[in-house]
């Protein structure tokens, strides 16, 4: 399972990575030029019509239930036998409203694995581990991914082993989404396990930066708390017995999730079996997310450190909501590659010319479902803040908020044209360098299609990309990269009577 901000570490950007998922994978292209994948023969079945993406180089096949439950099966038969039956949840910490009930998204990706099927202690699990599923779990703040992977002959029971029969992993997987089942003493005993992994994350400085900023860039919008929630909520989560079964039920529906299937699969002899096991999950009306309001001014924390460690600073803005196919969203998405690639101005500056930084990066996932942040971090040397004090942080937050804020003028910069170019060359070729798998695939496919539910949101938001001009970076930045939308938050060990945890 895993783990607060870094929740996100498969999906699209990643910290100081771009939007690649860099791995091998389909189909390859050279000399930074996409190459196109033949169509594949469709496959009649009683789904909609097979849609050969442009840029996604598999044929989707979709179904939605008459209960709202989308289904989509990618067939992927170069990878033989072998499937990846994802069921994203449109639910993360986002969705975390009750005051003093954080976290619950998160536990609730724990107590999923706990499901009593068919009335036994830990009887789902079991069952998995004897048909050989690798199964894992992922939460942030925007969406909660399930991903079990097996062998193709497994998804339809009953699954003999040995002499002993096992139910397939759709009547599984279909039983615990639609009637999880768990003791309150079980939920109590992994609620109370959540408070160690708190403690674990939270032992990293940028982490409890992270926790301490977000309240402040979001003070009535959920992304004010992290993934695994406040600390008072951890201590008090034994005691959410009530909140997080109302969090199950307001959103583990067939109208907020989706069955994303990728492998070795007919959608024919499929669907009617998923028909069977999901038909009667019954919908409910999902609650609305407000989005917070726009800011006003610029906000900043100092985290004082009772252990002698490197110093941070992070700079940030507040960005739009990602909507793929637009031009914020397809700026927002090559943000990694202009301002922390190894050959960005900003990276070379601090990194190599100046030398005062270690490491550069993202500190937050940048696409969100609702308006979030661009937030860097940087690693400072703790020899040189020994010796040159504040005004060493000081001038890195300077350098961060000018290189960042030079985007306003990427269009002047030399060869601005051809650098873009190369840009989005790289995304391209990054993004179809991870289709190396099935699960790889599930989960580029399912964390785009949340932003809209199309199942052509992947071709959309390349297409959005290949679109961009140097203008469109230079519009993007003088938007959003202003004084006010601006968020700083500085971390080194002791406090001076400057130096306080004092909230601006």
């Amino acid at each position: 399972m895993t783990q607060s901000l870094r929740l996100l570490a498969a999906m699209l950007v990643v910290f100081a990575g771009s939007l690649a998922l860099a791995q091998d994978g389909k189909p390859q292209t050279s000399a930074g030029q996409e190459q196109k994948s033949k169509p594949r023969p469709s496959v009649k079945t009683a789904t909609t019509p097979a849609k050969l993406a442009k840029f996604f180089p598999y044929q989707i096949h979709e179904r939605k239930l008459a209960n709202g439950l989308p289904v989509i099966i990618i067939p992927t038969p170069e990878f033989k036998d072998m499937v990846t039956y994802s069921t994203p949840v449109f639910a993360g910490s986002r969705n975390e409203t009750q005051k003093g009930k954080t976290g619950l998204a998160h536990l609730f990706e724990h107590v999923m694995f706990l499901h009593q099927y068919g009335g036994v202690k830990n009887g789902y699990e079991e069952h998995v581990r004897e048909m050989g599923a690798h199964n894992n779990a992922f939460t942030s703040y925007d969406i909660t991914f399930y991903h079990p992977t097996t062998f193709t002959s497994n998804l339809i029971g009953p699954v003999m082993r040995g002499e002993k029969q096992v139910p397939g992993l759709v009547e599984l997987e279909s039983a615990r989404f639609k009637n999880l089942s768990v003791d309150r003493k079980t939920f109590e005993v992994e609620a109370g396990a959540v408070l160690g992994e708190y403690r674990r994350i939270f032992s990293d400085p940028t982490e409890k930066m992270v926790e301490m900023l977000s309240p402040l860039a979001f003070p009535t919008h959920p992304y004010g708390h992290t993934v695994i929630g406040y600390y008072d909520d951890v201590v008090n989560m034994p005691n959410a017995w009530d909140a997080a079964w109302e969090f199950y039920r307001g959103y583990y529906q067939p109208n907020n999730v989706a069955l994303v299937i990728v492998g070795d699969v007919d959608p024919a002899k499929l669907m009617p079996e998923i028909e069977k096991r999901y038909s009667d999950w019954k919908p409910v009306p999902v609650p609305k997310i407000a989005p917070e309001k726009e800011p006003s001014k610029e906000v900043s924390v100092h985290v004082p450190w009772d252990a002698e460690v490197s110093p941070h600073v992070m700079v940030g803005y507040h960005t739009p909501a990602m909507v793929p196919g637009t031009k914020d969203g397809a700026v927002t998405q090559i943000l990694s590659e202009l301002l922390v690639s190894r050959s960005a101005p900003l990276f070379q500056k601090l990194r190599y010319q100046k030398q005062t930084v270690t490491n550069i990066g993202f500190a937050l996932p940048v696409e969100s479902s609702d308006p979030g942040l661009l937030l860097l971090d940087t690693e400072l040397l703790l020899e040189k803040f020994k010796t040159d004090g504040t005004a060493y942080p000081n001038d890195v937050k300077a350098d961060l908020i000018s290189g960042i804020e030079e985007l306003k003028t990427f269009s002047k910069t030399p060869k601005a044209a051809t650098t873009l170019e190369v840009v989005k060359s790289k995304v391209r070729n990054d993004f179809l360098h991870a289709l190396d798998s099935t699960g790889s695939i599930a989960e580029a496919f399912a964390t785009t299609y949340r932003y809209t539910r199309d199942v052509n949101t992947i071709d959309k938001m390349m297409a959005a990309i290949d679109s961009l001009t140097p203008t469109d970076i230079d519009n993007y930045a003088k938007k959003n990269f202003t004084d006010q939308r601006r968020v700083i938050a500085t971390m080194w060990y002791g406090e001076t009577k400057s130096e306080t945890a004092e909230v601006k």
